[in-house]
């Protein structure tokens, strides 16, 4: 009974010692855990004053040079930002920000100039100045230029084209030019821009339009010799062309007897390569005649145009 008694009081003693030494097990387990979250609380808060520190730094106002403002705004690192970038070390070269290409000023991108209008009209007794106008259908250089043999014109060649003349419809035009205030009745005019339509009489040129033609607006384009040669129809048929006013009567008839009338609105200068002034213009209904100017050298176009009536 002894033995039984103390081997009872063995085992109690051995059980009591094993919960003691779970118990310390467990208070180093709790300890290590609590020691875990502290370290990495402080370690957080101290991650987070450095980088409130470093955001602060970044955000700091501007010095009275204005030196940092003016970095930002184009992308560069300014003297504020050198420490920081310092801390972050080397390892982080490949981290920093790309200058900003797009705080680059603009460039002005002007456009060309615009052309000026085609109604504008120059007074009588002003000097006549090349004119721009809004279209521009033909790469070709302007018809009926002189070529550089023309005979000077004789006293009573002279006496001619100031008097009246009339003129026949010869076979192949289709239709005739007066220009009453010139003295010109019933020229021919040919829907040719050939050296032989330009002797026999005026061209009309044949990617315009003609009086009959259908469309909103028209651009009747008819060009003629100052000089030209002699003895043939068109010799000084637009000698005084540089005469006519604005509100002269310009008259066309087709081979019907149909007749289109027309006033003078505007008269100025162009190159020989302005094939522009062959196009038509928006609104528009007119004649244009043409010829080279000024006498004797004939560098450049003498245009006058006429508004349908």
């Amino acid at each position: 009974m002894e033995g039984r008694r103390v081997f009872t009081e063995g085992n109690s003693l051995l059980i009591k010692v094993g919960l003691i030494m779970m118990a310390l097990a467990l208070a180093l387990v709790i300890a290590a855990v609590v020691v875990r979250v502290t370290v990495g609380s402080e370690s957080g808060r101290v991650a987070a004053e450095v980088a409130s520190k470093a955001l602060r730094e970044r955000e700091a106002p501007p010095n009275s040079s204005g030196t940092q403002e003016e970095s930002l705004r184009y992308g560069l690192p300014s003297p504020a930002d050198e420490p920081v970038r310092q801390r972050m070390g080397d390892a982080k070269e490949d981290a920093k920000e790309p200058v900003a290409a797009a705080f680059e000023p603009e460039r002005s991108n002007s456009g060309s100039e615009l052309p000026q209008s085609a109604s504008q009209q120059t007074p009588s007794g002003r000097e006549l100045q090349p004119q721009q106008n809004q279209t521009q259908p033909q790469e070709k250089p302007l018809p009926a230029a002189e070529d550089n043999d023309w005979a000077k014109p004789t006293q009573e060649e002279l006496h001619s084209a100031n008097a009246a003349r009339h003129y026949e419809l010869l076979p192949g035009a289709i239709m005739g030019l007066s220009i009453r205030s010139m003295g010109i009745y019933n020229a021919p005019v040919f829907d040719s821009a050939s050296r032989s339509a330009l002797a026999k009489g005026i061209s009309h040129i044949p990617e315009t339009s003609l009086p009959w033609s259908q469309g909103a607006q028209r651009n009747v384009y008819l060009a003629g010799h100052r000089m030209g040669y002699r003895g043939t129809w068109s010799r000084m048929i637009f000698y005084n062309l540089d005469k006519l006013q604005t509100g002269d009567e310009v008259v066309l008839k087709d081979r019907t007897g149909r007749s289109y009338e027309y006033r003078v609105s505007e008269t100025f200068l162009a190159e020989p390569g302005d094939s522009w002034v062959m196009g038509q213009v928006r609104g528009r209904d007119m004649l244009t005649l043409q010829t080279c100017t000024p006498y004797p050298t004939f560098e450049k176009r003498l245009i006058v145009r006429a508004d349908r009536v």
